[in-house]
């Protein structure tokens, strides 16, 4: 896996993506509630845009952990961070972590993408102690979440037959309809509820910048594996800049969102 050239778009966009979310992260800080002197791990955690949050919110008798795969993006947090937290680079789903050592896990966008939902479950459950609670946040429906069906439909437009992803798979939006997620969390030993949420997503404008962030990192991935030509991108760009305008006032951009809140405690 050549971690660099994965990590390069997620990089350049790090910066508008926290903007963006901000009412996500506001949404998952309060539902974890996380309290002084507690011990967090951070699944996922990417660039570390929830890291710094978490660390205040625990204080210096608290401790957090983040972990996520991907070595580029875990340099990046630890810049953020400035050695507040532990980082671990690898997976959440199967790294070894001591029993019982967190009081909460959080993960925001950060557990649709287990290979085995079960497993993964299983190890975080073992990684918390009793009555501990994992906090997280997962995308609902594709048809509800313009972020991804917008940039899906310019696409749409102008390449035909673009592989579809399975939602039932890894991938961001796998628990659109949480079923699945509930019953991979009570059969692993957690107590889960799940809360929808409509929310605005807010990525710095003009429309020419949230544009530019979709061709960086939305549209390249629809597009993994098709050959394109540089005129069918200048078309599908077109299309982005035209439907990211109507959401344009001035220089911000709201863009509708629909995200589930996943509270789950450790029996």
């Amino acid at each position: 896996m050549d971690w660099d050239e994965m990590a390069r778009p997620r990089l350049a966009t790090a910066p508008d993506l926290k903007a963006a979310f901000q009412e996500v992260y506001a949404a998952i800080f309060e539902a974890a509630n996380l309290r002084p002197g507690e011990r967090v791990l951070d699944v996922g955690c990417g660039t570390g845009p929830t890291l710094t949050a978490a660390s205040e919110a625990v204080g210096t008798e608290g401790h957090v952990v983040g972990i996520d795969i991907v070595p580029p993006l875990l340099a990046a947090a630890a810049k953020r961070t400035s050695g507040a937290v532990e980082l671990i680079v690898g997976d959440a789903g199967a790294y070894d972590f001591e029993a019982a050592r967190f009081d909460a896990i959080i993960a925001n966008f950060g557990i649709m993408f287990f290979q085995d939902n079960a497993a993964a479950f299983a190890n975080l459950r073992k990684a918390v102690r009793p009555g501990g609670r994992l906090i997280a946040t997962v995308w609902g429906p594709p048809q509800q979440n313009p972020w991804f069906s917008m940039p899906r439909r310019c696409v749409d437009q102008v390449i035909a037959d673009v592989p579809r992803p399975d939602l039932t798979g890894p991938g961001p939006m796998r628990f659109g309809t949480p079923e699945g997620l509930i019953e991979a969390l009570t059969s692993t030993g957690w107590a889960p509820e799940v809360e929808p949420m409509d929310l605005l997503l807010h990525p710095p404008g003009p429309a020419e910048r949230v544009t530019d962030l979709h061709m960086t990192l939305t549209v390249p991935m629809m597009l993994k594996g098709v050959e394109v030509t540089d005129d069918q991108l200048d078309a599908v760009r077109q299309l982005l800049l035209t439907a990211s305008s109507a959401d344009e006032q001035g220089n911000d951009v709201s863009v509708p969102a629909h995200i589930h809140v996943v509270t789950a405690t450790a029996l």
